[in-house]
Parts: structure tokens; C-alpha cells; sequence
């Protein structure tokens, strides 16, 4: 049932949201790139034009070269991650490498690794207006425009180009990385750059001393060898059976092994074997930090990518929303039972129930574009957290992991710790209940979706909320 993800995913967040597990946006755009615009679409207005050659000008005379250079670069663990990453610092590549041709300048601003994954912050800078103007097509970005792929030698040989795209005039590239993420850092775009974050999976059969980076619009002698040195891992031998987490299509969870879990300070890899051949539970893990406290991988970890085998092992790949620094966390937990970084014997550990994952009912939603909603009573008491409704003023003030949430019926505007934030929809009361916008559980740091039927003809069949602390 997983190739009906990606419809689900519209009819619950027709707004637009993006699905977590699948990445539809380059083939979309390939899509959409090969049908639906005509030649005379991808050009922008002259007046556009007009305005790049004053730009243009001005920056020639305050440089004093006609080089659009900029100086400023975007920090790599600030694009992927947040809170402090001092932990990290030092094994960030600001080197800024960079191509050019007569049209682009290819700048690779900072890139860090591990053995998994590769992280980079890429600036594209146009160097003519018609570069300019092509750089802010509508299709500019398709899923030919970066070439990133790990290598053992940087000299080795860079395979020739499948072709052009006719409707972009990207090249195709004959070599890319097994798995590869672009998103935009809009706040750091000029008049003439534009800058993305790349996060690229690392082949770990091989040898990855070097990344090959190119942008394809460019020709292949543009290609940027950027050397790699990887963070520092500790790997813990599990061996042991215990609950998993439930997924999209599995409300129940279900029993899972792991084998092994890798730490870095960007990413955690589990090494796991299903029971009974059922793929649809996700490992389910605790950290235990030096000072006590037991984070959840809710609060911790985006879920990046899943590899399946035929013999019931899979490899779960996860990035953390922190730099973790590894020197503060005392052990990770499975099942109740602690397994030591400084390889000590496992021991036993208390977890508080309403850590793990528990079932909402599903609301009805809040408009015609809205995904469904959340009883936000229900999901507070779940949680164990305060909550306090005023019935005159029509207001909820609600606290769990030091933010305060306040929310009133009718208005898209919630305070949290205070401040003035947008929501996407008004919290309504539905029947007495007051219901609320999914986009909460950011402010919360909670992962939370729905789960549906997966009977035939019936995965479009919404059966419930999972909230994972």
C-alpha cells in the first residue's frame, strides 16, 4: 500500500504540506516541466530583464569587477539543524569551492558529513541576465539541476550525459546519489542567486573519501570534487525484541529487532528485522542523556529514509533535528532496557508511559482546504500536560516541555510562550470538543499522523490520530 502514500498524504494536508516518507516534488516538476509549459512561458517579462542589467551595472561599479559576487555564506548546520550546534562546529568544510562558465558561478558554501550522509548548503549565482532569468524559471529546479554522488578517487573519471532537457536545457546526468534532498533556503536569495540545502545519502559499501558536485545546467568539467571527513560514530550491538512504533498504515504497532543503532552527531541508523514479515512498524528508541533525562525520538529525530531486504532485515536512516553531542548522552533505550555508549553492560530503565505512542480520535475538518483536525483536550491529557479552558473568553491555555500554547476559538492567531504566532486554520469547537490544526504539533515537538485502512480499496478509509511524544 505504500504507492498510495503520496495520495493519502493530499487528502489529509490538501494544503499543500509536504509527506515526510516521499519526496514527489522532482518528478512533479519533470513532470510538469515536460507538459506543461510552452518556450515561450519560461522567459520572464522585460521589464525583468531591464531591472537585472541595472542590477547588473550597480554591482559592477560598487565591486569594481563585473562579478556578482557574494560574500556572505549560509552555514550548513544552521540550514539542517537547530539549537546550538557548537558540538559541531569544527567539522564543518567552509572552503567554498566553486565552478564557473559564462553563465553560472557553482559555489558549494559548507558541507559536513558522517558515514551516512552528507550535508551541503549549494549557491547558484547568475552571472547574465539571461542566466538570471532562467535561474528563476518556474522549472529551473527539476530532478536533473544538482549532480552530487560520493566517490573514492576525486580524479575518477565523470561518466558522459544522457542528454539535454529540451524543455529546461538541463543536462542529464549519467550519475547521481542513491538518495538526495533539495529544499530552498528562500531568505538567502538575491536578485541574481539562489541558494539550496542538499542532504546526500552516502553509499556505505564503498568507500566515500570525496563528493562530485555539479550543477547541470553547467557542462561536466564544472564538477567539484569536495573532500570528505566524516564524523566520528559509535555503533551499539543491540540484539533484542521489543514493541515498534506504529506507522502510517499500522495503528498497533508491532513487535520489531534491533540489531544495531549508529550514532553520529547528524544521524542515527538502526539496523532492524521484522517479525512475522510485518514492515509496517518503525523502531521505536529512547535517549538517555548524562544528566538523566530521557529524550524521546520524537523530540529528537526526522525520519529520513528506510531500506527493506528479502530477508526481513531493514535499514532505518534518521537525521536529528539537533547536532547531538555524543560526550552528553549516556545510553539509548529499547524496551525499557539501556544500552551504554561506553559499552558497559545494558541495564534497566524506567520509561514513563506517556512517552510512547498513543491514538486520537479525528476531527472534522477545520475548512474546505484544511487537513483533519485534533481534539486538543484529548491530546493534552494523553500527555500528561496542563491544560485550562475559559469558557467565556473561548480560550484553551495549554503547557507541555516548557511552551505555552494559547488558543482561541475563531482566531488564526495563537500565542506561544507569548508571542504572536500564524496558524493555518481557527481552532472550532466540534460538538463541544475543540478541534485544532495539525500545525500545533510543531510548537509541541510531537510527530503526529494519520493512520487509514489498508484493506483493499480502502486505503483512503481514515481510522484514527498517532501522536508519538
Amino acid at each position: 500500500m505504500r504507492q498510495h502514500l503520496d495520495q493519502l498524504w493530499r487528502q489529509v494536508y490538501p494544503d499543500g504540506t509536504p509527506c515526510p516518507t516521499v519526496r514527489p516534488g522532482d518528478i512533479r516538476s519533470r513532470v510538469n516541466a515536460a507538459l506543461d509549459a510552452a518556450p515561450s512561458e519560461r522567459r520572464q517579462p522585460m521589464r525583468h530583464k531591464t531591472r537585472f542589467a541595472a542590477i547588473l551595472t550597480a554591482a559592477a561599479v560598487a565591486l569594481g569587477s563585473t562579478a556578482l559576487a557574494v560574500t556572505v555564506q549560509w552555514d550548513v548546520l544552521d540550514a539542517f539543524f537547530r539549537g546550538d550546534t557548537s558540538p559541531a562546529e569544527t567539522l564543518v568544510d567552509r572552503q567554498a569551492p566553486s565552478a564557473n562558465d559564462e553563465n553560472y558561478t557553482f559555489t558549494v558554501e559548507s558541507s559536513v558529513s558522517d558515514g551516512d550522509t552528507a550535508y551541503l548548503v549549494v549557491r547558484v549565482d547568475a552571472l547574465t541576465e539571461d542566466a538570471a532569468v532562467q535561474l528563476y524559471s518556474k522549472y529551473f529546479l527539476n530532478m536533473d539541476t544538482f549532480s552530487v554522488y560520493p566517490v573514492a578517487d576525486p580524479e575518477e573519471p565523470i561518466p558522459e550525459d544522457l542528454g539535454v532537457d529540451e524543455q529546461t536545457g538541463c543536462n542529464i546526468p549519467a550519475r547521481n546519489a542513491m538518495s538526495m534532498g533539495v529544499r530552498e533556503i528562500k531568505q538567502a536569495a538575491t536578485q541574481t542567486s539562489r541558494t539550496w540545502q542538499l542532504d546526500v545519502s552516502l553509499d556505505s559499501n564503498e568507500a566515500a573519501n570525496y563528493l562530485h558536485a555539479r550543477l547541470c545546467y553547467m557542462n561536466r568539467a564544472c564538477t567539484i570534487a569536495l573532500p570528505l571527513s566524516p564524523a566520528e560514530s559509535v555503533t551499539l550491538d543491540i540484539g533484542a525484541s521489543g514493541p515498534g512504533s506504529p506507522t502510517s498504515e499500522n495503528a498497533q504497532g508491532g513487535t520489531i529487532t534491533l540489531e544495531s543503532v549508529t550514532l553520529s552527531p547528524f544521524t542515527c541508523q538502526i539496523a532492524a528485522r521484522h517479525e512475522d514479515g510485518n514492515k509496517e512498524v518503525d523502531p521505536l528508541i529512547f535517549f538517555l542523556l548524562e544528566d538523566g533525562t530521557l529524550r524521546t525520538s520524537g523530540q529528537l529525530l526526522f525520519h529520513s529514509k528506510t531500506s527493506y531486504h528479502s530477508d526481513g532485515t531493514a535499514d532505518y536512516s534518521y537525521q536529528f533535528q539537533e547536532v547531538l553531542d555524543l560526550s552528553q548522552l549516556s545510553a539509548v533505550v529499547f524496551d525499557g532496557t539501556a544500552y551504554p555508549l561506553d559499552g558497559g553492560a545494558a541495564y534497566g530503565v524506567e520509561v514513563d508511559s506517556r512517552l510512547y505512542p498513543f491514538q486520537l480520535p479525528l476531527m472534522d475538518r477545520l475548512s474546505e482546504d484544511s487537513g483533519l483536525a485534533l481534539p486538543l483536550e484529548a491530546l493534552y491529557e494523553a500527555l500528561g500536560a496542563s491544560y485550562t479552558w475559559d469558557g467565556e473568553a473561548q480560550t484553551a491555555v495549554c503547557s507541555y516541555r516548557g511552551v505555552t500554547l494559547e488558543l482561541t476559538v475563531g482566531s488564526r492567531t495563537a500565542l506561544v510562550n507569548g508571542v504572536p504566532v500564524a496558524l493555518e486554520d481557527a481552532p472550532a469547537l466540534q460538538n463541544g470538543i475543540l478541534a485544532v490544526g495539525n500545525d500545533i504539533s510543531d510548537f509541541l515537538g510531537l510527530n503526529t499522523f494519520v493512520v487509514y485502512n489498508t484493506e483493499e480499496d480502502s486505503f483512503l478509509d481514515y481510522l484514527c490520530w498517532i501522536v508519538i511524544p
